[in-house]
């Protein structure tokens, strides 16, 4: 007689003992990667925005004003005259943050020497701890 052999319920329950104790060490560590990973990438877009805009200025000779937007790095600004020397587009598309949020561009700045560019992070408010900007805020100096 073959007598097959299987886990035994205590057995099974330290298996299910052990993955839960992982578990809880792992899920707490990985909460909140998300939201980080999106701060890093908005850093990186907003990097790329400054070196588009820095190119546009370099063309044009001044940064596109507020009410021309980021959209100046895309088409050529009504405002533009036939000498000025827009070679864009400087930027494939107008971004959006990874929240699907437009940026917020000030020309001149209120807070950077040329210009502000902003996402408003995770809480979708402008001035708080979560924005993401070109600019270093006054706390993150100390």
């Amino acid at each position: 007689m073959t007598r097959l052999r299987g886990f035994t319920m205590v057995e099974m329950l330290l298996v299910v003992a052990i993955i839960a104790t992982i578990a809880l060490i792992v899920v707490p560590r990985m909460v909140g990667r998300g939201e980080q990973a999106k701060i890093v990438a908005t850093q990186a877009e907003i990097s790329s925005i400054c070196t588009a805009l820095d190119t546009f200025e370099l063309d044009v000779g001044r940064f596109p004003a507020t009410e021309e937007g980021l959209a100046a790095l895309i088409e050529r600004p009504a405002s533009l005259s036939a000498e000025d020397r827009w070679n864009g587009p400087y930027h494939r598309e107008l971004p959006l943050d990874p929240w699907k949020r437009e940026y917020v561009y000030r020309y001149p700045g209120e807070q950077s020497v040329d210009y502000d560019l902003i996402s408003l992070g995770p809480d979708g408010e402008q001035g708080t701890e979560d924005d993401v900007t070109n600019y270093r805020r006054k706390e993150q100096t100390r």
